[in-house]
């Protein structure tokens, strides 16, 4: 039986604003936040659970920084299968509050995540654990799961199926998995595909950006839920993809990812969380270098919804308070405002 949601076939948005105003011609963004879940992990999920039911298991376990922990939930709770997830100490309260509505035992950890030696550390009991219970163990990375991460590559065939002449792809890179899906699913197509990772989490830019083939652990410190992954998991899988695809790397500010956040919110009604946005921060970093040419097709991929990180859009909506007026208030300020 092959696991599904409807995930998939999510839309190409033409951007009406944001490219007027950066000064690009083509500029689209492909929403991964309309999965079922809210993020482009939903194709990673079907494909892994259509695995985990054929070989009869009933439980699973995984690690998660949010997002595939979300939508982990989800696909369990409709196949009845039981989940336990490892986050870290710093996912983002609307990821929890998914998983844990959807019926998932969720673990945080402390310290995984950030530093890349207590993130090994858990990985290897989780590894040990998964393998003494016989239970599959769900990890959004080639390197542990092939099979699900093949089922993401339909995103970049979508794009490509989607706009002729392709001229960019820009996609976030946390682990490496992702950006490696999608590479695989253009292949034979022309377009240059770059990674955009956060300057606080930077492995597979760091390591485009010397030149070498080493990918070298870091400690995090990016406040961008979902990218913070201090090792090499899919990473050097990544950098291979990326010079395969002529790709370049950007790393980002946190403050230019929240400020895409606001620009995909207040410009083109694009409702995203924080990585979300980051694609659009390594475009807006690649025109102002003069690294690309505002004249080619450009996609950003926003690959998860705004509910999924509700801290982070408060943010932004506290910007524009609400009023509380009575009805004599309020006809006056309707006058005011027709003057």
């Amino acid at each position: 039986m092959a696991a599904t949601m409807g995930e998939g076939s999510t839309p190409l948005v033409t951007s009406l604003r944001i490219a007027a105003r950066l000064g690009v011609r083509r500029l689209a963004f492909k929403l991964e936040s309309t999965n079922p879940s809210g993020s482009y992990k939903d194709r990673f999920i079907a494909a892994e659970m259509t695995r985990i039911l054929a070989s009869g298991a009933r439980a699973c376990v995984a690690t998660s920084s949010g997002n595939t922990g979300s939508s982990l939930a989800a696909y369990c709770a409709r196949y009845d299968v039981r989940c336990t997830i490892l986050v870290n100490e710093h996912t983002p309260e609307g990821k929890l509050a998914q998983m844990k509505a959807h019926g998932a035992e969720v673990i945080r950890v402390r310290e995984f995540g950030s530093n890349a030696s207590s993130t090994a550390e858990a990985f290897a009991m989780l590894r040990e654990f998964s393998s003494s219970g016989n239970l599959p163990l769900v990890v959004s990375a080639f390197r542990y799961c092939p099979e699900g991460m093949r089922g993401v590559a339909s995103l970049g065939r979508e794009i490509a199926g989607s706009v002729p002449d392709l001229g960019h792809v820009f996609v976030p890179v946390g682990g490496g998995g992702l950006f490696s899906a999608v590479c695989l699913g253009l292949e034979g197509c022309t377009a240059r595909v770059h990674a955009v990772q956060p300057a606080g989490c930077s492995t597979v830019v760091a390591a485009w950006e010397r030149r070498d083939n080493t990918i070298v652990p870091v400690e995090s410190n990016t406040r961008i839920s979902g990218l913070s992954v201090p090792f090499d998991i899919d990473a050097s899988l990544a950098l291979v993809h990326l010079q395969k695809h002529n790709g370049m790397g950007f790393a980002v500010e946190d403050e230019e990812v929240y400020e895409c956040q606001r620009m995909l919110l207040e410009m083109e009604g694009i409702f995203a969380e924080p990585a979300g946005a980051v694609a659009l921060a390594g475009l807006r970093k690649a025109l102002r270098e003069g690294r690309i040419r505002p004249d080619e097709s450009i996609v950003c991929l926003v690959t998860g919804s705004g509910f999924k990180d509700p801290e982070a859009i408060t943010a932004v909506a506290q910007a524009r308070p609400e009023r509380f007026l009575s009805n004599r208030e309020l006809r006056e300020y309707l006058q005011e405002a027709v003057e």
